[in-house]
């Protein structure tokens, strides 16, 4: 085990030995000794007063070591680019789009992230003005006239983001079965029921991710967490970025009007959109985007616009809503005086969310909290080499020649590891165990 904690470009860790006194080995020792002081930091952490994570893409992507690795979650951006460019269905486009366009997702800019790949054809298809004719051509793909061939596409690498984000196979629960995804399902529990240990009198968490995912609600419904994710409504929930200056409330004496926020909250706020936000009418709404509640692959397939990605490119598409509120909110929450990020399974690929999380940096007291490891040609590299002690990079470098190795940056070793652990969980799991029981008894 190679741990670090660098507070700048110190690591903290180094010199840490353990004692053998109970028997084990010493590098067990010395793991253990640097683990409890990477926890007692980040507890206090948790007490910060203004307290923000941002989960990117490896936070979904589980895989169980027990079954050969065997992937259940999501995929994270390299991986499903590299899939979805083999795919036999996509070879006739992938030669069209080297021959005729001279795009080659081989290059580096598409090789390893679908998004720019996304991106770029958005912005192509602008170009050529051809996205009013896509519904009218039921022709072959090489027949169609260039903006049609690069809407359908779109349409296609689209679907298939769609599909892999829904992962419906591993989530479909047969009757008395379990689904293939629990385990992923109870890491996320855990994270954030271990995130209700916060003192309850500090402001509410921040949770912001990357991930079109919905593991974060699936969680926080079965936790029975309240969370504000910029929906309102009953029946029909469209988004309204007011809603994200609320709290969930209970009247604390009930001969006067004074109130309390509960502490089961969160606020979640996904900034590059989810597999269920459509656009749709809606009566009297000012915004149009609308948050569907049993979302399906088939029908979703062929809605008008799917928000799953930031369109035409995410600088710019960030501009129009619902981005730029979710943006806003970010920056803004980055902008308080005494604040901290933590990200997780974020790889700091992306311009936009990097330049307001830098812009941040001019406020003295902001703080940076890198779950990640650092190298030559990455951004938590480049921070690594900024030698601020504000910026915290935790982690583990990864050993060579082991492959399915998981190191302590990603998601899982951090929740069952870095995160301390105040709540009564054994508590939790006999009252869950409880109420499935009674369950059983009123049937």
């Amino acid at each position: 085990m190679e741990l670090y904690f660098f507070k700048g470009n110190e690591n903290i860790l180094e010199g840490l030995k353990g004692k053998t006194d109970n028997g084990i080995s010493e590098e067990q020792a010395t793991a253990e000794v640097k683990i409890k002081k990477i926890q007692d930091s980040f507890l206090k952490v948790l007490d910060n007063k203004n307290l923000s994570f941002l989960l990117g893409s490896g936070c979904s992507s589980y895989k169980l070591e027990s079954d050969e690795f065997k992937e259940i979650g999501i995929p994270v951006m390299a991986t499903l680019a590299k899939e979805f460019y083999s795919l036999p269905e996509f070879k006739t486009q992938k030669e069209w789009l080297k021959k005729d366009l001279l795009i080659d997702v081989t290059h580096k800019n598409f090789a390893s992230n679908l998004e720019n790949f996304l991106s770029t054809l958005h912005s192509l298809s602008f170009y050529y003005s051809g996205i009013s004719e896509l519904k009218k051509n039921d022709e072959k793909f090489v027949d169609m006239p260039v903006p049609n061939k690069i809407n359908s596409i779109i349409i296609q690498a689209r679907n298939f983001l769609l599909k892999k984000c829904l992962n419906s196979e591993n989530i479909k629960v047969e009757e008395g079965d379990e689904s293939i995804d629990k385990p992923l399902i109870n890491l996320y529990k855990k994270f954030y029921r271990k995130l209700l240990s916060r003192n309850s009198t500090l402001p509410k968490l921040n949770i912001f991710t990357t991930n079109y995912d919905l593991y974060s609600e699936r969680a926080m419904d079965l936790l029975g967490i309240h969370y504000v994710n910029g929906f309102t409504g009953g029946i029909s929930k469209f988004f309204n970025p007011a809603i994200f200056n609320y709290a969930l409330a209970e009247k604390m004496d009930l001969s006067q009007s004074k109130w309390g926020v509960i502490d089961n909250f969160f606020y979640l706020y996904k900034i590059h959109g989810s597999v269920n936000w459509v656009q749709a009418d809606g009566e009297n709404k000012l915004f149009n985007v609308k948050e569907i509640q049993e979302p399906t692959f088939d029908s979703l397939k062929d809605k008008e616009s799917i928000m799953i990605h930031p369109t035409p490119l995410k600088y710019n598409a960030s501009l129009g809503s619902p981005y730029s509120d979710l943006f806003r909110e970010f920056q803004k929450k980055l902008m308080l005086s005494n604040n901290i990020l933590v990200t997780i399974g974020y790889s700091f690929s992306d311009e936009h969310i990097n330049n307001l999380i830098f812009q941040a940096f001019t406020i003295p007291s902001f703080r940076l909290i890198v779950i990640g490891e650092p190298n030559d040609i990455n951004q938590i590299g480049k921070l690594l080499e900024l030698d601020d002690t504000r910026i915290w990079i935790i982690g583990e470098k990864w050993p060579s020649g082991k492959d399915n190795y998981i190191p302590l940056y990603f998601f899982k070793r951090f929740v069952e590891q870095i995160m301390p652990d105040l709540t009564a969980e054994d508590l939790d799991k006999k009252m869950e165990t409880t109420i499935n029981n009674l369950k059983d008894l009123l049937r």
